[in-house]
């Protein structure tokens, strides 16, 4: 954890020797696979004193030897503060130095920040590919735009992908959807990249968790709530090319599970952040028209409903293609059950802000919940068949139809008979 007194990461007055730009490479190898100490020095313009720190994560025992070896006498063993030597203009004299951190990609990049001087911080996940332009671009733009976050997007306009399967695109956007609106990161089009700058000053008092890979997304999160109101913080996104790599880092069930527990932390903390900060908006919330709240949690409750979907064939494919020996229907069956456990979870705290956990309370509420979503499905199967045999009603419209009617009626039942609220509030 990082910032848990709000002294972990000292004021650009009190870093002897501080240089103008710090460059973070976390690496998960012995030596980065694109993004070289060597290449970026040469990247780097020679008027912005400069530092590189290199640091390598999930690293196992058997690597060490190896790390040492590479790294040689500018391995930093310690994990202490290595001063800039000060001929820091001279970048023929400029030491790049190796560090470990334990954990993932957001350990990394908290270690690296850590054992810093620059007044500017440039992180970059070294094992991709990002252009020599879009390194200059996030150096000049940083510089040039103190109080601002500068992220390089790949979906910025302008900018172009690699190519994915559609089951990781699928997965991929998903994630970015849930961000959007669950986190309410609405103004950054790439809030999962690996590549940003920002200046020292921005995170000075903010406390950062630094854990899994989401790190990026925490600052936004965190640095938002913070500087709420403050129209001078900006974010700006740079778009760039997105090479096609074939060994591009595997999207598995840790990744995943990873993503959801920082998402979880996120949103947890806003909520906490807000309930401590605007207890008077809290208030007023509550005594909205009831219309409003009405048509609030109807839209929660099909945002929840939204979700399961992608929960669903997420961990179906999953199972089916990860567990070798289970069948497909099995898994589909998995994904079914999962699927509804989140949504009733999600439903219980996000859309009725039912906070009773207690073990029967809870069991009544789960099976009534999965009672009426299988009430609701057999709803809309005999729909369909009725407007496709008896009206003569094309399929697509059946289906949407008995698709609206099922998910209007299960949230009126749940709403009344799993949560206990009034219909009209």
């Amino acid at each position: 954890m990082l910032n848990s007194d709000n002294k972990g990461i000292p004021d650009n007055n009190q870093i002897r020797g501080s240089c103008r730009v710090s460059v973070i490479l976390p690496t998960e190898n012995i030596t980065p696979v694109y993004q070289s100490p060597k290449q970026l020095k040469a990247f780097i313009p020679e008027e912005i004193s400069s530092e590189i720190i290199v640091v390598h994560y999930n690293q196992n025992e058997a690597k060490d030897s190896d790390l040492r070896l590479h790294a040689g006498p500018e391995f930093n063993k310690n994990n202490k503060k290595t001063e800039i030597p000060e001929s820091i203009n001279e970048k023929d004299d400029q030491k790049v130095i190796h560090t470990k951190a334990q954990g993932e990609f957001a350990s990394a990049v908290m270690k690296g920040i850590e054992l810093s001087n620059g007044q500017f911080i440039l992180a970059m996940d070294a094992d991709f590919p990002y252009p020599e332009d879009v390194i200059r671009d996030l150096i000049k733009e940083s510089i040039n735009s103190p109080n601002s976050i500068i992220i390089a997007s790949r979906y910025a306009k302008g900018a172009s992908r690699q190519k994915l399967t559609f089951v990781r695109s699928t997965i991929s956007k998903g994630a970015r959807i849930i961000v959007r609106h669950g986190l309410k990161v609405k103004d950054v089009l790439d809030p999962l990249s690996g590549c940003f700058a920002l200046p020292r000053q921005l995170i000075k008092n903010i406390r950062i968790e630094g854990k899994g890979n989401e790190i990026l997304l925490e600052i936004l999160v965190k640095v938002n709530n913070k500087n709420k109101g403050n129209d001078n913080i900006t974010i700006k996104e740079i778009p760039f090319q997105q090479k096609d790599i074939h060994d591009a880092k595997k999207l598995d069930f840790n990744r995943i599970l990873g993503y959801s527990k920082a998402v979880w932390g996120l949103y947890r903390y806003g909520r906490k952040s807000k309930q401590v900060q605007n207890d008077i908006d809290v208030v007023q919330e509550k005594k909205k028209h009831k219309s409003v709240l009405f048509l609030s949690k109807a839209g929660r409750f099909f945002t929840v409903g939204a979700s399961g979907l992608f929960v669903n064939y997420a961990v179906s494919y999953l199972l089916s293609n990860v567990v070798s020996n289970i069948w497909y229907i099995q898994a589909t069956l998995f994904g079914i059950i999962i699927s509804i456990t989140t949504n009733f979870l999600l439903n219980k705290v996000w859309t009725f802000e039912d906070r009773d956990f207690s073990v029967r309370h809870f069991f009544r509420q789960y099976l009534s919940f999965l009672a009426l979503c299988t009430l609701g499905a057999v709803i809309q199967l005999t729909q369909v068949f009725v407007f496709v045999e008896y009206s003569h009603i094309q399929y697509g419209l059946s289906l949407i139809m008995a698709v609206c009617v099922a998910s209007l009626g299960n949230f009126l039942l749940n709403k009344k008979i799993t949560f206990g609220e009034k219909i009209w509030e």
